[in-house]
């Protein structure tokens, strides 16, 4: 078994665009990850993009569970590709949501691209200086989950209105192309067991925002992402894995709380934000990766997603 890749694109009718200088309505791309057989296909390579995968050879017939991935603000599509791969090599089928103009770059089925709208940089944190600052002090928060989570949430509220309004819009994206996969690949995907979720960074956090307002995302795992997003009233019924680095127990402490589904909470030391990512296959720098070898990283997380999806989508 090999693992398979290609894009399918769609345009959203129901959704206007809201950003980028072209208006129109809400186009959205995704990259397809599947068990295939090796029949002479040639090798996809992506600049920055660790494992192995192959261009468009035919689906294995049979049934698999469904994982999706969502990469970070201003991320691409195949940031966690070697994850991604390692999933399918044990009979995942996995599809990566871009987000259009959110995105780093996001390539369409047809060869095209829509580049990161530069205005969205300015918005993330807003006012940029008096909120960088409040960021600093608010990530060195200590005390009870719920002590660290009341300092987060009003950092959120006060300087992230923007992150806070395009999550809904992502979870559209996400829903979109579930839509697509249930109409044009129910032959390949087993519904009926529902759908993990999974991301980096603000994917991560969108993890959680799925599984906590949608019932087929019955389980999520969110790589070192702040939970962002307003759950007032609201109690997690889905098993949720939250993999850290050590600087950010503060942004991520909401999962320990309102939930009535086990939690697995994974620490990891001498890694850093970015370390998540493929990105450590490729940079040296342990000041931006972390001192945590990238084998030893990457066979962890390995671990832990498969450990995860194996309990809760194969039961």
């Amino acid at each position: 078994m090999i693992v398979g890749t290609y894009l399918i694109t769609g345009i959203d009718e129901s959704r206007d665009e809201k950003l980028g200088a072209q208006k129109g309505k809400r186009i959205v791309s995704a990259r397809l990850y599947y068990p295939a057989d090796y029949n002479g296909e040639s090798e996809v390579v992506i600049r920055n993009a660790a494992g192995k995968m192959y261009q468009n050879p035919d689906i294995l017939n049979r049934k698999n569970s469904l994982v999706i991935y969502n990469h970070g603000y201003g991320s691409y599509m195949e940031a966690n590709n070697k994850l991604c791969c390692e999933l399918v090599e044990n009979g995942y089928f996995v599809v990566s949501v871009g987000h259009a103009y959110e995105s780093a770059y996001m390539e369409l089925a047809d060869g095209s691209r829509i580049e990161l709208d530069k205005n969205v940089k300015g918005k993330q944190v807003d006012p940029m200086v008096r909120g960088t600052i409040a960021a600093l002090k608010m990530k060195k928060t200590n005390g009870t989950a719920k002590e660290m989570y009341d300092v987060f949430y009003t950092f959120q509220k006060k300087y992230c209105t923007f992150l806070n309004e395009r999550l809904k819009e992502w979870a559209e994206d996400v829903n979109f192309i579930v839509g697509i996969l249930k109409k044009e690949y129910c032959d390949y995907i087993d519904f009926e067991k529902g759908i993990g979720v999974m991301g980096h960074s603000f994917g991560g956090n969108l993890a959680y925002y799925m599984c906590m307002n949608y019932e087929e995302y019955i389980c999520g795992a969110n790589m070192d992402g702040a939970i962002f997003g307003e759950y007032y009233g609201q109690t997690m019924e889905r098993p949720f894995l939250q993999i850290l680095s050590r600087n950010n127990e503060a942004v991520v402490s909401k999962v320990l709380l309102d939930t009535n589904a086990p939690v697995e909470y994974e620490m990891f030391d001498g890694i850093t934000h970015m370390g998540f990512t493929d990105m450590k296959y490729f940079s040296k720098s342990k000041m931006m990766m972390g001192k945590m070898s990238e084998d030893d990283v990457g066979n962890k997380m390995k671990e832990l997603h498969l450990n995860f999806f194996n309990h809760y989508l194969r039961k």
